[in-house]
């Protein structure tokens, strides 16, 4: 993909875009002075973009069991 049709993709002006590579915030392949995206990588990209977005609005996927808890919820010496 070029830099409008990713543009497009993401409904932003192909500067937003230009401005994300050049900070490093969006995948890319540079080719010299050519740059190109992959739609798998920028799809998986703002899937990313949208879990954070959403941790940070509170609706956060429940947690795993299976990680360790910094905050004790009760028990031998959480009580």
């Amino acid at each position: 993909m070029i830099t409008g049709e990713v543009a497009a993709h993401l409904r932003c002006s192909p500067s937003t875009v230009r401005r994300m590579v050049r900070r490093g915030q969006i995948p890319h392949y540079r080719f010299g002075k050519l740059v190109r995206f992959r739609l798998s990588e920028i799809e998986r990209w703002l899937t990313l973009q949208q879990e954070g977005a959403a941790l940070l609005r509170g609706k956060s996927t429940p947690p795993n069991s299976d990680q360790l808890s910094l905050f004790p919820t009760g028990g031998e010496n959480g009580e």
